[in-house]
């Protein structure tokens, strides 16, 4: 992650004070600031709003949230897919979720679509489809068991 924080350009003992005190934060991996470009590079273990707090809690900096970006038909879509994610999640006592139906869904697509003699056009397609599924679905497994574990400290 990347910080900026330009009212401080040039600061030198600011960024040194940056530097230091994230150091020493338990979920802070990697600090660098510099004060020439009036950024703060880190590799931070937390969520956003514990980064947030802990400049706050150190006195060092205020992270703005970003609004996202308004888009009507994108957010009316992914309402309708996470409450289609709570259903199939519901179904199943919580086996399965959207991801794991898709991915399911599209490897056998694939398949289909091999042994048809499609190898090379939508069965690929289909399988690199869900392989992205798959690399996200370990992504969130990834975070879900970081997360649970920052809990339990």
């Amino acid at each position: 992650m990347r910080l900026r924080i330009p009212a401080r350009k040039g600061d030198s003992a600011y960024f040194a004070r940056v530097e230091r005190e994230l150091a020493a934060c338990r979920r802070v991996l990697f600090v660098e600031a510099n004060p020439l470009t009036a950024s703060v590079l880190l590799r931070y273990t937390g969520t956003d709003d514990d980064l947030r707090r802990d400049g706050i809690d150190l006195e060092l900096f205020t992270i703005e949230a970003t609004p996202p970006a308004a888009n009507p038909v994108l957010n009316a879509a992914a309402a309708r897919l996470d409450q289609l994610d709570r259903v199939i999640q519901r179904s199943s006592n919580g086996s399965f979720d959207l991801l794991e139906v898709a991915f399911v869904g599209l490897v056998g697509a694939s398949i289909v679509q091999t042994l048809r003699g499609q190898a090379l056009g939508p069965a690929s397609t289909l399988m690199a489809h869900a392989l992205a599924i798959l690399a996200l679905h370990r992504a969130r497994r990834i975070e879900r068991n970081s997360m649970s574990r920052q809990e339990e400290v």
